[in-house]
Formats: C-alpha cells, structure tokens, sequence
C-alpha cells in the first residue's frame, strides 16, 4: 500500500461505522481526533500549520519567501452520517502529500518556485450537522460572515462556534498569504468517468442548486379520538408535498435533480397528530430557468394542496445557489497535466456543491475528479480505486508545480 492510500486507510478509522463507512461530523470528537491527526502530518512534513477562526486548518510551505502570494489546495475532513471513506478527506490527503512533493521539488530546483503553497482543510463543507453547508469556506471568502457561522445551529441547539471551542479548533491563526490560486481533487461522486473510462475530469462549471425549507403548520391532536375530518395533519400535508416534488421533476422531463431529504416532525409522538413539519427540499440543474420553472410550479402547487387539507405553509428559507464557472485557464492545465501523464481526461460539469465553487468567488479556482465506482456516494460503499487516487494525485501535483513556478 502506498503512502496515500495508506493514509486514506488511517484516517478511514476515525469515526468507522460497522458498515464499513466514515461519521465524523463537524465539533464532534471524532472531528476533533481527525483534525489532531491532520496537523501532526502537517508538521512532520515541515509544513506550519494554521487554524482560523472558523477551524479551517492549513498546512504552509513557504517556496517563495520574496513572495506574499499562495497557492491553495485542499478539500474536507468531516463526513456525512453515512459517509465513505474518499470524500472529501482524499482531496485533503492528496492536497498534502502534493504540497510536500512540490516541495521537494523546488529544493532541488533552486529558484524556481515564484509562490508559496498551502493545504487546507475547510470546516463543515457537508453541513450535516450545521447548516449552510460550504461554511468554512464561505468565510474565508467573505460570502458567509463569521459570527453568523457561529451562531448555526445543530440539532440540539448547540452553536458551530460554540462547538469548535469545545475540541480546540476555534482558531487565531490566520493564513498570513495572499491566496492566487486554488485547486481540489475530489473523487467524482457520480459515473460519467466509469462511463466514458476516463481517468481525470477538468470541471468546467457548477449546476444551478435552489434549496428550499417549507414549513407546515397544522394542529397538534389525538391519533385516537380526534374524527379524520377534524385533523389538520402537518404531517400529511409535507408527505403530499414530497410526492409533487417528484411529480413536477418528471413533468419537466429535463434531467433535472431534486430530493426531500430531510425532515423534522413535532411532536415527533405516535399519539399525536404533527402539527408542525419542516421539510428541506432542493432542486437542481445545469440551467437556472429549469431550475426556476420547476421549484416555482413546486411551490405554488403545495401552497394550493395544504389548504385543501387546512395545514398553513410558509417558507423558512429559500437560497438560490447560481451555477459556477471556474477558472479556464485551470481546466486547460488539468487536462494539459493528465495528457502528458499518458492519461485520458475529459471535462465535466458538477452538480454537486464544493469548496472550489466557493472559491471561486475570489480567487481563479480548478477541481479535478476521479471516478467513483458505480457513481456511490455519500454511502459507507463508496470505492475508488488505488490506482485511480494515485493518477488523480499526480494530475494534482502537476498542476500545482505549474502554478508555483508559473512566469507571471
């Protein structure tokens, strides 16, 4: 076993579930453990490592000390509950073991590196645990304001920043460079690489994403005794909902994307008839009109079937995430690095969210993928194999050598 997938295997065992799968979520001790083990490879490898206020950890090298410029790379180390053991944390491993061989390299060629490198690992990009997700990023960028980071809040009320005080990651040591650049490899999460048996994908663009929250608001009352004509089911009224959803996707018939996966219930009581439902619903597609079209017939249609069953409804949030163009130039060397490894590469658009896609907002931002066996994601069965981490690797350390020493 190699370096990498040695290391892939390690950090693998942090939060391991039974299935064979990965948990470790954002302020918990697994992260924690997680996060303690990334700085001690920080600094066994000579790099210096800094923790920001929102917790995203980078690892420095200092190439070029004329030089106040960064190049980044990177990805995340926490998961979803029923997380694999590639995403995420392999752009974060392969990101290090990157910035350590450039390293290497600019000591051997005196001179060459025009610019510093960094590793980074970006805080909650999941958002299983705190919402939005793309969080420590979206800080470091400015779209997303640090206190109102802080004051996310889980599940049980807990705020993120409360939550990072808690494992020792709420941190003061700002990256001290000026960020030029910023590069991701990620594994892809679906199958058009498997598909086209390619090994390396330049991501060009982002899908359009509109996340909606909805809010039905019935009455609370007995299972047993209350008439069925009486009820005003919240609970009812989200599960219609759901079903239109799906509905309104299939009659656009354009490919789009969209899912209800998560749901929250008061009481929560098998005697009680819910009088209050929330429901996360998203849609997604490579054109913003589509995307539109569907989520507001979606809307208007649900706002009509609730009051046909006597349930309020109202939204509690609406976030329209635009797609993302990122960095051509970018694309062209991702392609240009796989072809001189002897690989065979293509571009891609992503619909899913990444770090890069935040990124991009203030600095030229690339994201490489590899493939992910049978497109599975977000389940302990996730695979890519070795073989396909180590190509995505090189293709990375390439592309990072290039805008190090890059003329201009």
């Amino acid at each position: 076993m190699n370096e990498l997938n040695a290391l892939i295997a390690r950090f693998a065992r942090i939060g391991a579930t039974e299935d064979g799968g990965v948990c470790r979520l954002t302020g918990t001790a697994v992260d924690k453990e997680a996060r303690d083990l990334f700085i001690r490879e920080i600094v066994d490898r000579g790099l210096t490592p800094k923790v920001d206020a929102i917790g995203n950890l980078f690892g420095v090298a200092i190439l070029a000390p004329e030089s106040a410029d960064v190049v980044l790379t990177g990805s995340h180390l926490d998961s979803q509950p029923t997380g694999g053991r590639y995403d995420g944390v392999y752009g974060v491993l392969a990101g290090l073991l990157a910035v350590q061989a450039v390293k290497e390299r600019c000591a051997a060629n005196p001179g060459a590196a025009r610019r510093n490198l960094a590793v980074v690992s970006w805080t909650n990009e999941e958002g299983a645990r705190f919402q939005p997700s793309l969080t420590g990023s979206s800080v470091f960028t400015g779209a997303l304001r640090l206190q109102d980071a802080y004051a996310c809040v889980d599940g049980e009320g807990i705020p993120l920043g409360e939550a990072l005080s808690a494992i020792g990651y709420r941190g003061t040591t700002q990256l001290d460079q000026n960020p030029v650049r910023y590069v991701e490899v990620h594994v892809e999460q679906a199958d058009s690489l498997e598909k086209s048996s390619a090994d390396i994908a330049a991501v060009s663009e982002s899908w359009t994403t509109r996340k909606i929250s909805v809010m039905f608001e019935g009455e609370y009352s007995h299972t047993g005794s209350t008439p069925m004509a009486l009820r005003r089911d919240a609970l009812r009224a989200a599960s219609r909902a759901i079903e239109a959803l799906y509905q309104e996707v299939a009659n656009e018939n354009a490919g789009a994307h969209a899912a209800a996966a998560r749901i929250s219930v008061y009481p929560n009581s098998p005697n009680v008839v819910a009088g209050r439902v929330r429901v996360w619903f998203e849609v997604r597609h490579e054109d913003e009109a589509v995307v539109s079209a569907i989520s507001d017939r979606f809307l208007r249609r649900i706002e009509r079937e609730s009051a046909d069953v006597r349930v309020g409804l109202s939204i509690a949030a609406d976030e329209k995430r635009l797609g993302t163009a990122l960095d051509p130039d970018g694309v062209a060397l991702v392609l240009s690095a796989a072809a001189d490894l002897g690989y065979k590469a293509l571009t891609l658009k992503t619909s899913i969210g990444h770090d890069a896609l935040a990124l991009q907002r203030c600095v030229p931002s690339s994201l490489i993928f590899v493939p992910s066996q049978g497109g599975l994601s977000h389940n302990p069965r996730e695979f890519t194999a070795p073989e396909a981490l180590d190509k995505g690797y090189a293709v990375l350390t390439e592309v990072l050598w290039n805008m190090v020493t890059a003329k201009g």
